[in-house]
């Protein structure tokens, strides 16, 4: 028995506990539910791993994402009301009597019952050491090992209590327990602990699966696998990207190609997302190359092949292969800092640093207006002319011409004569985006009309899509609906997304958001006026 010190030292550590209130999973403007509104980002990195009936459970440093191994599809991700609440996770469990989840922290505990979407949390001083269910009291919380004791925490909410010991514990499994389970693991740990550029990953939790057939495995840098009994290397679960900055996007059937840049932790990648998030598909380069490039402005579709516009140049990626080839100043580009590509009816027409120019066929470049030799921020094709923005406005090249010359309707309008930072085509109608606001080209008679100002709402304009008889259109404080005469439709601020925001794509069903901190999915039918 313990000594009347040791029980008043534990009732003074559990005075101590401090119990967060429940919350929604929801914390951002407004209520959204989560398949209307989805941040997915890098799940390369594995806190811990809980295996339960039905679900497995796996944490990265700010998010959760749940397996369901029988229907062989994800769930979420979800993110808890504060990130303190899965931030330095060390193990997790899931409860034998409901299959919720329960996370051990190095400051206390974290608790998510998927069913009801609700998180519960506890700080404890000293941190938690161990967590473990009783099998003999069935009906009790878990309890939490801590400098001073064990602890109890009711399921329903409440302070956590002073406890024995378990009598019959049943405990998270360790990477020990599955590194001893299966020698494979450890014998081909070099092989299986590297990401696609080589670099070591490390084991960071482990599950024996409900079916007793396998283990879940998480680790830090390679996300999580699953080693079926008996195997030798196991499969890779992918979900998520290989990075959370995202510098382009390009809607394609049945989902979106994701451009991640390149960080102090991660590589450039490329990553296709279904709509439904079932299926996620990397693209890291070559191993010693990887993309060839950091930083990605716009990226388009022609063909089979997807075209980047990079820091490193104009950059034609195969998905398939995954191999890219690189077109810089060396092979003839103006300059290799390029800012747009236009595909429009098979033309590739880049935007640089120092001017613009076609790449043909045979994969030869072509300087367009060879007299310009400006900073080009957005480029477009219609018929034989060449639409180029600049920060003086909107300019146009003709077959025939070494520079530019100015449109008739915009020459005479200050207002016009402003920065231009992409083009759309809503049908035969070019639509340019400046800092401010909508500027268009009407196809009968060439006129160009300026829009409402957009900006006093959305901070200063960055990105545009075209969904339907408008545009989603993004600034430094969020996006909203706008067609060309409208002002700011259904805003999406106050946090509803990251910011900042660095491109927007549009599909069937979906808005997609690339941000610094991960890719959202909206949903259209939520949020469309």
């Amino acid at each position: 028995m313990r000594g009347s010190s040791d029980i008043v030292a534990l009732l003074v550590a559990t005075a101590l506990v401090v119990h967060v209130p429940r919350a929604s999973a929801q914390h951002s403007a407004r209520d959204w539910a989560p398949a209307d509104r989805t941040v997915i980002g890098d799940f390369s990195r594995v806190t811990t791993v809980a295996a339960s009936s039905d679900r497995v459970y796996i944490t990265s440093p700010t998010a959760l994402v749940i397996w369901n191994p029988n229907f062989q599809r994800w769930e979420g991700p979800f993110d808890p009301p504060d990130p303190a609440y899965l931030a330095r996770a060390r193990m997790a469990l899931a409860d034998p009597l409901d299959n919720s989840l329960w996370v051990a922290r190095q400051d206390g505990w974290t608790h998510y019952q998927p069913d009801i979407r609700l998180w519960d949390s506890g700080v404890v001083p000293g941190g938690v050491r161990d967590l473990v269910f009783d099998l003999d009291d069935p009906i009790g919380g878990p309890r939490l090992l801590t400098p001073s004791g064990w602890i109890s925490v009711a399921r329903g909410g409440g302070p956590a209590i002073p406890s024995g010991p378990p009598r019959r514990p049943f405990r998270a499994t360790t990477v020990e327990d599955a590194l001893q389970a299966n020698p494979t693991l450890r014998a081909n740990s070099a092989a299986i602990l590297l990401d696609p550029h080589l670099r070591n990953a490390r084991y960071t939790s482990a599950s024996r699966a409900f079916d007793r057939r396998g283990w879940y495995i998480g680790t830090w840098g390679v996300g999580v696998l699953y080693l079926p009994d008996g195997g030798a290397l196991p499969q890779r679960l992918a979900f998520g990207l290989q990075g959370d900055h995202i510098g382009a996007l390009f809607a394609a059937p049945g989902g979106v190609w994701v451009l991640t840049e390149r960080t102090t932790v991660s590589d450039a990648a490329l990553t296709f997302v279904a709509s439904d998030l079932t299926d996620f598909r990397t693209v890291t380069g070559t191993a010693t190359l990887g993309l060839q490039f950091d930083q990605a402005r716009v990226l388009v579709g022609q063909g089979t092949a997807l075209w980047a516009a990079t820091d490193a140049g104009a950059a034609r990626i195969d998905p398939v292969t995954g191999r890219v080839q690189l077109f810089d100043q060396g092979r003839g580009l103006p300059d290799t800092r390029t800012y747009a590509v236009s595909t429009r009816r098979g033309q590739i027409t880049v935007a640089t640093a120092r001017g613009v120019a076609r790449i043909t066929d045979s994969m030869q470049i072509v300087r367009v207006a060879p007299d310009f030799a400006d900073a080009a921020y957005a480029v477009a094709v219609t018929g034989d002319t060449t639409w180029i923005g600049t920060a003086g406005g909107v300019f146009a090249s003709l077959p025939g011409q070494s520079g530019l010359s100015r449109p008739r309707s915009i020459g005479a309008s200050a207002s016009m004569q402003t920065p231009v930072l992409a083009f759309r085509f809503m049908s035969d109608t070019l639509v340019a985006l400046t800092q401010d606001q909508l500027l268009w080209r009407n196809p009968n008679g060439g006129v160009w009309t300026l829009g409402p100002a957009l900006s006093p709402l959305l901070g200063r304009l960055r990105v545009f899509a075209l969904d339907g008889d408008g545009f989603w259109v993004a600034g430094e404080r969020g996006l909203a609906y706008a067609r060309l005469d409208s002002p700011p439709i259904r805003p999406l601020i106050n946090g509803e997304n990251p910011t900042p925001i660095r491109d927007l794509a549009v599909d069937a069903e979906h808005l997609w958001v690339a941000t610094d901190q991960g890719l959202v999915r909206w949903r259209l039918d939520a949020i469309r006026p």
